[in-house]
């Protein structure tokens, strides 16, 4: 059908989490803007799993909203905060939708930065259309579902990572530097940067390269400090 966006395809074994999650997340509102974020997106940008993941996680403009509408969802169980359970078959995926927060933006360095990467990651994401294969070919699963953009990511990831050992969730520190890790590695910086495509083999400019450093070597930087602190 003209005008939809080309597919990206996984394989995945069938009721597995990832394939369960595309199921759900292609029930989400159209109407409530919201942005898959985490691990799922990044296999989706890389176009392959990575490692194991064992739930999903998305960012809404007004989590309030969209749990609010999640809840009427017959297959839809509110757990605590912003963590929803779906039934998808015979079995259930986990969603963590955390809340944009970021009007007023914090006044704190330490929330600061992950509220402007929410912003950004919601702002920039890219429509896509997701389709889960089994080894056979077979299709799992499908929807169209707006995905964080690798530069979101890479953002999203760099802040987390010095978030986490104080967190709530420290045991997640491993899976952030893996992800930053094939995101930087599998994209590619001229990509990340939004200087350069994937598939470009040329070799950057000098000027292409102070670009995609400049916009790269902020969120290390602020990481490599908090973690000499």
């Amino acid at each position: 059908m003209s005008g939809e966006p080309a597919a990206i395809i996984l394989r995945a074994e069938p009721d597995t989490v990832l394939a369960r999650a595309i199921l759900a997340l292609g029930r989400f509102p159209q109407g409530h803007p919201w942005v898959l974020i985490g691990g799922i997106a990044v296999f989706l940008r890389l176009g392959s799993v990575t490692r194991p993941t064992a739930d999903a996680d998305a960012i809404a403009r007004s989590q309030a909203d969209l749990l609010r509408w999640l809840d009427d969802d017959e297959v839809t169980t509110v757990i605590s905060g912003g963590e929803v359970r779906m039934t998808v078959g015979e079995g259930t995926v986990d969603i963590d939708v955390m809340d944009l927060a970021d009007d007023p933006l914090p006044d704190d360095v330490d929330r600061r930065p992950f509220a402007l990467a929410r912003r950004g990651a919601l702002l920039t994401a890219g429509i896509e259309r997701v389709i889960v294969h089994d080894r056979d070919g077979a299709a799992l699963a499908e929807a169209v579902i707006p995905v964080a953009t690798g530069g979101a990511l890479v953002a999203l990831k760099a802040v987390a990572m010095v978030r986490r050992p104080h967190g709530n969730h420290p045991e997640k520190l491993g899976s952030d530097i893996h992800d930053l890790v094939r995101l930087t590695a599998g994209l590619g910086a001229l990509a990340i940067a939004g200087e350069g495509t994937i598939q470009s083999q040329a070799s950057p400019s000098r000027p292409t390269q102070v670009a995609c450093q400049r916009r790269l070597q902020p969120p290390i930087r602020f990481v490599l400090r908090a973690h000499r602190q």
